[in-house]
């Protein structure tokens, strides 16, 4: 994975255009260009990964209860669109596959696992649709990633940070991780700094006005994790 300047990563698609973690969404980034879409990955029931951030149905779809509680077929009926707003009424809750069909064709995935998920399954996914080392597979979880990396050491690894700590950067580093990842108020110079000394690659997620676009880029941060793909994109861009 190259670094090709800052750029703008949709988060959850454009997710504040159309309903999030959707194709619908990704779509939505697409056209505007983005080079990069952000979703989330829990398991169902019965063990197949589905793109949806929350732990339970009812924010997203018109479905109730806990995902990891529910099986795919019974997720596949849901409405995951019309809480969004009218025109969106039958988007599904998309699998991971169907994400990176959606996706991988013109965009670099960026996939957050939430939940631990066989790491032989990414994988596979990933290596069937010729991306493992073009998608971005990042967690919170340092065991998910510890994982997937004793699976194969070419996948492209991002950790998500919930706060700045100079040694979990430079744990990282040691990891083999590839790119550290932090909500953009938790960011300042002198940590972007460090940051971009151990690491390849240096995010911010919540990025979603021009102003904040241009404080990442004099930064120096090399990805902004977006609602608004094509206004972000065009600051950070220009």
């Amino acid at each position: 994975m190259k670094n090709r300047g800052m750029i703008a990563i949709a988060h959850r698609g454009a997710s504040a255009w159309a309903p999030e973690n959707t194709v619908a969404a990704f779509d939505a980034a697409l056209e505007v260009g983005c080079r990069a879409v952000e979703f989330d990955v829990r398991l169902t029931a019965d063990g197949v990964p589905v793109v949806i951030h929350d732990e339970t149905l009812e924010r997203t779809t018109n479905g109730k209860g806990r995902v990891a509680e529910t099986n795919w077929l019974d997720i596949l009926r849901l409405d995951a669109g019309s809480w969004k707003h009218p025109r969106f009424a039958g988007s599904r809750v998309p699998s991971l596959e169907e994400a990176l069909q959606a996706i991988s064709p013109c965009a670099q995935p960026v996939i957050e696992i939430k939940v631990p998920i066989n790491p032989s399954m990414v994988i596979s996914l990933l290596t069937r649709y010729d991306i493992l080392t073009d998608a971005v597979v990042m967690s919170f979880d340092e065991n998910i990633l510890a994982s997937l990396r004793a699976e194969n050491r070419k996948v492209v690894l991002f950790q998500l940070l919930d706060s700045w700590s100079p040694k979990a950067v430079r744990s990282c580093r040691a990891a083999g991780i590839t790119g550290v990842v932090m909500k953009f108020d938790q960011w300042a110079l002198d940590r972007a700094m460090m940051a971009k000394e151990l690491m390849p690659h240096v995010w911010a997620y919540d990025v979603n006005d021009p102003g904040a676009a241009a404080a990442c880029g004099a930064m120096g941060l090399d990805g902004v994790i977006t609602d608004f793909p094509d206004i972000v994109r065009a600051r950070a861009e220009a």
